[in-house]
């Protein structure tokens, strides 16, 4: 696709690497961020006419939806700040693409839709029932990609879900538990296998989907996962047993308190118990993409 891939938070870990990559393939991001020479706030109520004069002027062809708010709100106006971004914005980035004459819309959404759960298959593929547990960024996720689904004509739409992303660099709640806690928690005994995925490979995926024109949802994943023991070995911690009804008001108490980077709030136990583990077979059989690094190096990158 000729024109512009306009990248929308791409000031962010992922957007950054993202830009690289497109650089590295002759084309031309553009960012589009909060911050920055000239920032650009989804949720204001002019964001969708200032960014589609963004997008018409740079002659964008396609938008990669990054915007989004990983750590855990504090509170209840954090919530509400956070699933506006989520949501009032993609609304606003994807009625700025249809009104600026944009062919493809990519939404970067996350594996978390699938929700954690016992009786998950290991791995899930696309065909999974989406069903997001009580925890407000996989809630989120789960509305961007309805309402793209409901709001996107005539657009060629790719949605991109991630497994849980590390990389050099990366500082979030995930990461701080890996590289600070004492120990690795097991909660109430559970011991699930966990996935990571190198951000550049993530790159190479968002990349790959805005420049090659497939529709649908794919995930974006290593062809392995990690045991919950070999994490432990690899982070050098120990795994201790942890009863998440007793812990629950620790980590309520802390998300309220904590930086954002700290926060892990009791919403999140279910996917520290259970697995949502998923396969990116589909986009690697539909598009030239494969992925280069393995679940265990994506974790030594931030140890």
């Amino acid at each position: 696709m000729s024109g512009a891939v306009a990248l929308i938070g791409g000031a962010g870990f992922i957007g950054r690497a993202t830009a690289r990559e497109l650089e590295r393939r002759g084309a031309l991001p553009l960012v589009v961020d909060r911050v920055g020479d000239a920032p650009l706030d989804l949720t204001a109520p002019d964001a969708a006419a200032r960014l589609r004069e963004r997008l018409e002027r740079a002659g964008a062809s396609v938008v990669v939806h990054l915007a989004a708010r990983v750590d855990p709100p504090a509170g209840a106006a954090e919530h509400a700040a956070a699933r506006a971004l989520h949501v009032e914005g993609t609304l606003a980035a994807v009625r700025a693409a249809r009104a600026a004459g944009v062919l493809r819309f990519v939404l970067v959404s996350s594996a978390t839709v699938y929700g954690a759960h016992p009786d998950n298959p290991v791995p899930l593929d696309e065909g999974a029932p989406l069903r997001p547990n009580d925890y407000p960024y996989a809630k989120d996720k789960l509305a961007q990609e309805e309402l793209v689904a409901r709001e996107a004509t005539g657009l060629s739409v790719a949605v991109a879900r991630p497994a849980i992303v590390y990389g050099p660099g990366v500082r979030n709640y995930l990461t701080e538990i890996i590289t600070r806690a004492p120990v690795l928690p097991a909660l109430d005994g559970c011991r699930p296998p966990l996935q990571f995925v190198h951000v550049d490979d993530v790159a190479r995926a968002l990349a790959e989907l805005a420049l090659t024109r497939v529709d649908g949802a794919f995930n974006v994943a290593p062809v392995d996962w990690l045991a919950a023991d070999e994490v432990a070995r690899i982070a050098r911690k120990r795994v201790v047993a942890l009863p998440s009804r007793v812990l629950a008001p620790f980590l309520d108490l802390g998300a309220r308190l904590l930086p954002p980077h700290l926060r892990a709030p009791a919403s999140l136990a279910p996917y520290l118990k259970h697995p949502f583990v998923v396969s990116a077979e589909r986009l690697a059989r539909v598009t030239s993409w494969a992925p280069q690094v393995s679940c265990a190096e994506a974790l030594r990158a931030i140890l």
